[in-house]
């Protein structure tokens, strides 16, 4: 029991400085269009929340067990109601959460003195409104590591076709050190059962995982490798899964990634794009300026030499993070001078997120279901509170490491644009609300998104509602390539008759800053090349108005 009242104490802790944090606390809209409500407090410890089509209700989860029901009225104040609890479902640590039709999937994991079982089930509702509950997967007991080590089993999800239901099972280590639990386990690090995205049939049941790379591997169940922790996952509108994963206490930034069948995503070999250090021996962490020896990492003596690091096996190639090129939740150390940039800034991309974000909450508005600005786009919370420039922050919860300068607390957006060239996604980001504090997840519900702190409030969010736009914006479906550029960039989109075509360019600031195109066309699909090497490096807006009709977009000049 000593890892669950370890990480129970932790939260615990969270929950006192939250109530000393936030007795002004104000949640912001950042942007025009947004107004915020605030629904009621949550029980301690809240680590997930998910929409019950079903009912018509809002469901959360706290990490010691529990499942709430939130029951808002049309008037008056909303209540939360206990629904389930460890006697139902036995998962002791309860991290995931899911509803497709009337079925709730639920994962974690039941922790021992030096041992961990890993679970995922579902509980099916019945006519009487009780659920039957079975087990989908279960592990067979693998090595826990030591003082709140583990990230479990902790996002479930479903495909779209509802055939597959996803699972992550995130590290036992930090970044692939010896972890040995008090000597229970020498030379231990990651184990078969750990770093993975399984992919179970959705009509499993009674499945039981051993702890043999040989058997889980080619098991068929394993869909991704080499995920950190990927504690939330979220489908876009052409069924593209995507996965959150945050990189430990070193200053690596956190991943966004397109998760696909059969790639590795890098861990522990691979964080956010920068290589582990401890691959190279001899290691000196006091000449590593990404480790803040604030850190209880550092203090730990993980980032000591480690010469029997394992190499990277044959045949292994990383899926990198998804790109973002800002203009927020961008910003990175330098590894060479120590001092922190934004990326944006310098003409430049992060792999994904600000160093000690946390990302959790992550949702895609998958069928366009908001308005303006915000139609089909991808957003984000983040955990930890941000920091000064060395990453410290009195707000901080147990004093572990947080995002240097970036402000953090915010609901983030994010426009995600498939790039060929590199066969990945690419992204802007932008925050548009402030004020948040230990936020563990969002969901959106037509155009409300629910945003839950860990011991603090459930939020609502209110955002634009999509309501149609004119038959020629309809038409105006915008490519523009590449993007990133350096020097020309082609626009391409379809007009139904003869037109005025204005595309211009403007700064963050929103001067304008060139007429790249100003003309009559016919009608038909236009390809129009333009030039943008006068440009300085950085984070642009297009407009393209035909007639009194305007598209705009984010594009990013590079060096």
């Amino acid at each position: 029991m000593k890892s669950l009242l370890i990480k129970k104490a932790i939260l615990f802790f969270c929950f006192i400085v939250f109530a000393f944090a936030t007795n002004a606390q104000r949640v912001t809209p950042l942007v025009p269009g947004i107004t915020i409500d605030s629904v009621l407090h949550a029980k301690p410890n809240a680590s997930k929340m998910a929409w019950d089509a079903v009912s018509g209700h809002l469901f959360y989860t706290t990490s010691d067990g529990n499942i709430y029901e939130v029951y808002i009225p049309a008037s008056g104040p909303a209540t939360d109601s206990l629904r389930y609890t460890v006697a139902d479902h036995s998962i002791s640590f309860l991290q995931g959460l899911y509803f497709r039709d009337s079925v709730m999937y639920i994962c974690g994991n039941i922790w021992s003195a030096t041992t961990t079982v890993g679970k995922v089930l579902k509980a099916t509702l019945q006519p009487n409104g009780t659920r039957t509950w079975a087990s989908i997967m279960t592990t067979v007991p693998y090595p826990d590591a030591d003082v709140n080590g583990d990230h479990g089993f902790a996002g479930v999800n479903v495909d779209p076709a509802g055939n597959y239901i996803y699972v992550s099972s995130g590290a036992r280590t930090h970044l692939g050190e010896i972890r040995t639990n008090g000597g229970a386990w020498p030379g231990c690090r990651e184990v078969p059962l750990t770093t993975r995205i399984y992919r179970f049939p959705i009509n499993t049941t009674g499945l039981v995982l051993a702890n043999d790379s040989t058997t889980v591997d080619n098991s068929g169940y394993v869909f991704a490798w080499g995920t950190r922790n990927s504690y939330d996952m979220a489908w876009d509108a052409n069924d593209n899964l995507f996965a959150i994963d945050n990189s430990g206490e070193r200053d690596d930034p956190e991943e966004l990634n397109w998760l696909r069948q059969g790639k590795h995503y890098g861990f522990p070999w691979n964080m956010g794009g920068n290589y582990n250090p401890l691959m190279v021996s001899p290691y000196d962490v006091n000449q590593d300026l990404l480790v803040n020896h604030q850190s209880s990492g550092y203090m730990a003596g993980w980032f000591a030499d480690d010469p029997t690091f394992p190499a990277v096996p044959a045949g292994i190639t990383f899926t990198d993070p998804v790109r973002n090129y800002g203009v927020d939740a961008d910003f990175y150390r330098d590894p060479v001078t120590g001092k922190v940039k934004n990326a944006s800034d310098e003409g430049t991309y992060i792999t994904s997120f600000t160093p000690h974000r946390s990302p959790l909450g992550l949702v895609i508005d998958k069928d366009s279901i908001l308005g303006g600005a915000f139609r089909g786009d991808a957003f984000l919370v983040s955990f930890m509170p941000g920091g000064d420039s060395t990453g410290y922050t009195p707000l901080s919860p147990w004093g572990t490491a947080c995002p240097f300068v970036d402000p953090t607390r915010d609901l983030l957006q994010m426009k995600l644009t498939y790039n060929a060239g590199i066969d990945n996604y690419t992204m802007t980001t932008k925050r548009i609300v402030d004020g948040f504090y230990l936020t563990v997840d969002a969901e959106l519900v037509s155009n409300t998104m629910y945003v839950i702190e860990n011991g603090g409030n459930i939020w609502k969010v209110n955002l634009p509602l999509y309501t149609g736009i004119p038959e020629l914006q309809k038409k105006m479906d915008v490519l523009v390539y590449p993007n990133p550029a350096q020097n020309m960039v082609a626009f391409e989109f379809e007009t139904p008759a003869a037109a005025a075509v204005k595309i211009s360019i403007s700064d963050v600031q929103g001067r304008t800053v060139s007429i790249l195109y100003e003309k009559e066309t016919g009608a038909g699909q236009q390809k129009i090349i333009t030039d943008i090497s006068s440009l300085q490096a950085g984070i642009y807006f297009y407009t393209i108005t035909v007639n009194n009709n305007s598209s705009v977009g984010k594009i990013v000049k590079i060096r």
